[in-house]
């Protein structure tokens, strides 16, 4: 084999081992510059936990000597006055039910009577008109988006009412129409009376409050008095106590007082997450779909078991929390809000920073360890220094206003900021890093 042949193999192999390096470099460079990001978006969390609760209120329960069929003029969860009439007592059912009739009537004519009034009553409000119209139809949409149905009632009547006065306004229907239809519930609603008896008697409120048309057998089981001292023994007693059968012969009862409490026992971890804290909030998804405030009152603990009786007390009452008992309950104890960061985006990096000393030099440092993340700014990936509060479901909470110590700890130029494309995927990361 002559020297020519020889040198032409050689650069042959060497053309392919070049081009073979480039490759290797080119497909290396491009996977250790992929990296997968996510937006750092603000978020609110709480930290929260479970317990069992009993519910204690000032509750006077209804009990009137009475012979005969009741007929309710108020619905249960309602406030009352005190003295006010919560029913009318009848001497058969016949009697009640075209009472009850009468009183639906009565309502349905009152809903219609606006809307028999002359048309220059209605053109006069036409703005105003469109304007509950809109403002019914958003009242309706929030209650229904937060799950309270029971609050859609009154809306969607006002809703109905504005619709049928803009029919008025527009030609398509007449005032006179509507005078015609409260006629006829009138003459109705007499007919209806004219050969029933009326009430023998009626039930009065003994006080102010939430009426409730029902009692379980707690309503005296333990004082609103005595609740501040509560032992976690006794809660727990409270908890145990078997389904009330409710007071014979009462027809209902009196929450007398808005302010109310629950209470419930909990161990030594979950009270850690109660220093320092004085307000919470509650959530009992079996039997209401408001999120109540609530105010720490009191809490008892016993020495020998570790436990601690909480007394949370609320102000918050309508007619769903007016018959809540024993009940389990979400107590949301403090809130975080900040940046949120995927728990896979945390490292820890050492990092060089330079420092002023007294003399007035500078001095290059190396804080070891430091918590944060990579984010890609400027085509490059950029280590920043982060100072969590709470991890929730897999995400950090991050603060983004720092506290004069935290200003002081700061070691990278700036912590994770609101929409950073921060790096959660990826190998061989490093500040400076240029990102394709």
């Amino acid at each position: 084999m002559d020297s020519k042949r020889i040198g032409t193999m050689a650069s042959v192999v060497i053309a392919l081992l070049l081009l073979i390096y480039v490759c290797f470099n080119v497909v290396n460079g491009q996977s250790n510059s992929a990296v997968t990001t996510e937006i750092a978006l603000y978020g609110e969390v709480s930290d929260t936990l479970q317990a069992q609760g009993f519910a204690v209120r000032e509750e006077d329960v209804i009990t009137p000597s009475y012979q005969g069929v009741l007929n309710f003029r108020v619905a249960s969860g309602a406030r009352v006055s005190k003295g006010g009439v919560i029913a009318d007592v009848f001497h058969s059912e016949s009697d009640a039910a075209a009472q009850n009739i009468a009183d639906r009537l009565d309502r349905e004519i009152q809903s219609l009577s606006p809307l028999a009034q002359p048309i220059d009553y209605f053109v006069s409000a036409s703005v105003s008109t469109g304007d509950q119209i809109y403002d019914s139809l958003g009242r309706i949409l929030v209650n229904v988006q937060r799950n309270k149905f029971t609050s859609v009632v009154v809306p969607k009547e006002d809703l109905l009412s504005s619709l049928s006065r803009k029919q008025v306004i527009s030609g398509e229907e007449s005032a006179e129409d509507y005078a015609q239809r409260v006629e006829e519930l009138e003459e109705e609603k007499m007919q209806l009376t004219a050969g029933t008896a009326q009430a023998v008697d009626r039930v009065e409120a003994p006080g102010s409050g939430y009426f409730v048309g029902s009692t379980d057998g707690f309503e005296n089981v333990i004082g609103v008095d005595d609740i501040l001292g509560i032992t976690p023994e006794e809660v727990e007693n409270l908890l145990a106590l078997q389904q009330g059968t409710g007071t014979q012969s009462s027809v209902g009862k009196i929450c007398s007082n808005f302010k109310w409490y629950l209470v419930c026992v909990l161990d030594e971890d979950d009270m850690m997450k109660f220093e320092g804290v004085e307000d919470v909030s509650l959530d009992i998804p079996f039997a209401s779909t408001e999120t109540i405030p609530a105010k720490v009152a009191a809490k008892n603990r016993d020495i020998k078991t570790g436990k601690t009786a909480v007394v949370l007390e609320c102000s918050y009452m309508d007619a769903d929390i007016a018959t809540v008992r024993n009940e389990t309950v979400q107590i949301n104890v403090k809130k975080y809000s900040g940046v949120l960061v995927n728990e896979r985006a945390l490292r820890f990096c050492d990092v060089e920073y330079t420092e002023v000393d007294e003399t007035g030099n500078s001095v290059t440092k190396v804080r070891e360890n430091v918590k944060g993340v990579y984010v890609v700014f400027g085509g490059q990936l950029k280590f920043v220094q982060v100072f969590t509060e709470k991890d929730v479901n897999g995400y950090a909470v991050c603060k983004t206003e720092l506290s004069d110590g935290e200003e002081k700890n700061l070691v990278t130029d700036r912590t994770v900021q609101l929409y950073d494309k921060v790096v959660v995927g990826g190998v061989n990361l490093y500040d400076g890093k240029i990102i394709q």
